[in-house]
């Protein structure tokens, strides 16, 4: 009796598909033919060890992927979860499942080892999972006991409670398995090579292709639905904005647009793109083996978190001159003036953004050494086209300055639902149909989007909207400080205040009156009236932070310094 892949293979493939530019297939396949020989996909691991594909090599494992998917009962518009970290074997698979015109769930953010894991994969109605079989991968934690022991590298799932799961792929990375026997054991790759046949779906460019995946507030993960026509448009967004072309190396440890996964300048130029697991690494480190990993591949474009950029620029402050320098740096997030050091040391340009998985790149602000000098902390610059805002405090999509408000955006690329759920989506979305992002922000006189941090963060005091960073950052640097925190609490006559909640140095004698002077000093405070709404009103003294999953748990820190102020705990104040 012949196996899944025996029939399969017999099956005729059927006329070749024309290229479709409109569809990551499309794209992907005109880069390949067009360039078989070039080198664009490399990887460096911990121990810095590198690794690539060539273009030929990326298409003919794709298609073998998508030829082994299909053979274990993968059909177009079925959702795979690829559970894989940041790997070649992610991105190969990526391609692999979406030549099978089934739909790439990008699930290495699902890091839960409790029944919040399955939520998403269940919202998703995926029946397909890809997992690496090590015991420090989340997913296979959660899947060891639910799938036939068999020892397969393809295995059904057994899991009762969650029958619409039909198989678990078992992909192991090449660079996990440098002490293993492969005679025994093979990796995903290995998998891959030895599957005969290739297959690639026909696609349209209004097919579903990606489902991304955020992680919001009490474990509950935002799924965002794009068809093929979508990522192709965020693609050209994301050139554009680097301005990259096919002769560019990017690295990035941040990926654009907090769209995991995809490589999008890759699948819009065909540039080269360099990965690393750096991140795992201890600091000083990931700074040194970064650059050098920069220099070594001649990296031009590289997308970084605003520390990383800042440790850099360090870095390069104390090498010899000349030394390699990058063409352009993007980062994403809260940018602050210090990681304009890094222009004329490590890079000509920086290039900050503003992003959401619900609607791709939003603005971005492009800073040189002409005008580095005028930029201002916040500040994510003009808006990409066709996408529009509206704030609260407005009512219009005014381009005039504007009060601080919520961000609301609309727009041919902001999605219009969260995928699969509707109550999300209820509580998300405006009755005319802007995506509310609960970011606070604002425009300035030259028509330039700010963004001040997350709603939710946000202390209302004294109608002012302060974000505890700020504080944080300087009070932080009073000495005797080890660790601060500021919370909101109510006073006696349930007025607002602010708490700076400390843990001093062992080694200092600091008292509460010197933390308050310091504050008075960094935040603008007077010792008569401490009238800036920045200024803590309370100061108290800890030995540690209550924590939860490794973070500060500030809910529970504001409750017991609530509970010091109303008397009802002891604490020095």
């Amino acid at each position: 009796m012949l196996c899944d892949s025996e029939i399969f293979n017999k099956l005729p493939l059927g006329p070749r598909p024309e290229l479709n530019y409109r569809t990551v297939t499309g794209k992907l396949k005109s880069i390949w033919e067009s360039h078989p020989d070039k080198e664009t996909l490399i990887f460096f691991d911990d121990d810095n060890e590198r690794t690539s594909l060539k273009n030929e090599e990326i298409q003919l494992l794709a298609q073998k992927c998508s030829s082994l998917l299909r053979s274990h009962g993968v059909r177009k518009g079925d959702v795979v979860c690829n559970l894989l970290q940041s790997s070649l074997e992610r991105e190969v698979t990526n391609f692999g499942i979406i030549l099978a015109g089934a739909i790439v769930m990008h699930g290495d953010v699902i890091n839960d080892t409790s029944h919040h894991f399955w939520t998403p994969i269940l919202q998703a109605n995926a029946r397909y999972l890809i997992v690496e079989p090590v015991a420090e991968s989340t997913g296979w934690k959660m899947l060891m006991d639910d799938i036939e022991p068999s020892g397969a590298d393809i295995e059904r799932s057994t899991n009762a409670e969650y029958p619409q799961i039909q198989k678990v792929f078992k992909f192991r990375l090449e660079h996990h398995m440098k002490d293993v026997n492969r005679e025994a054991v093979k990796s995903a790759f290995d998998l891959m090579k030895a599957h005969p046949g290739v297959y690639e779906e026909r696609v349209f460019s209004h097919d579903p292709a990606a489902i991304f995946v955020a992680q919001g507030s009490q474990k509950h993960y935002k799924l965002v639905l794009r068809n093929h026509s979508q990522l192709c448009q965020i693609a050209h967004r994301v050139e554009d904005m680097f301005n990259v072309t096919p002769e560019d190396v990017v690295y990035n440890d941040w990926p654009i647009s907090w769209l995991a996964g995809l490589p999008f300048c890759y699948i819009s130029t065909g540039c080269s793109m360099v990965k690393s697991t750096l991140t795992e690494c201890p600091a000083q480190k990931v700074v040194r083996e970064t650059w050098s990993l920069i220099e070594d591949e001649h990296v031009t474009i590289a997308s970084l978190h605003p520390p990383m950029i800042q440790m850099l620029s360090s870095h390069c402050d104390d090498l010899p001159e000349p030394h390699w320098t990058l063409k352009v740096l993007s980062t994403t997030g809260f940018v602050r003036q210090s990681v304009m050091d890094a222009i004329g040391t490590c890079t000509t340009s920086i290039v900050t953004c503003y992003s959401l998985i619900e609607a791709g790149v939003v603005s971005r602000l492009r800073l040189t050494e002409e005008n580095k000098t005028r930029f201002s902390e916040g500040c994510v610059g003009d808006l990409s086209d066709p996408v529009r805002t509206k704030f609260d405090t407005e009512g219009n999509g005014s381009a005039k300055a504007t009060k601080v408000g919520e961000i609301l955006l609309q727009g041919k690329l902001v999605c219009k639902e969260y995928f699969n759920d509707p109550n999300l989506t209820k509580m998300s979305f405006t009755n005319d149909g802007f995506l509310m992002t609960g970011d606070l922000g604002f425009y300035n006189e030259e028509n330039q989007l700010f963004v001040l941090g997350r709603k939710v963060d946000a202390i209302i005091r004294g109608g002012t909207a302060i974000f505890p960073r700020d504080i944080e950052e300087k009070v932080n640097q009073c000495p005797g400080i080890w660790k601060v925190k500021v919370v909101s609490i109510k006073d006696y006559k349930g007025i607002v205040q602010m708490c700076a909640c400390v843990i001093p140095r062992t080694d200092d004698s600091l008292t509460i009156e010197r933390v308050k002077e310091f504050c008075r000093y960094q935040l603008g405070g007077t010792y008569d009236a401490d009238d800036n709404p920045h200024m803590p009103t309370y100061v108290f003294f800890f030995e540690e932070f209550p924590m939860h999953k490794g973070t500060v748990n500030r809910r529970m820190l504001a409750y017991m310094a609530s509970e010091i102020v109303h008397g009802n705990a002891n604490c020095e104040y």
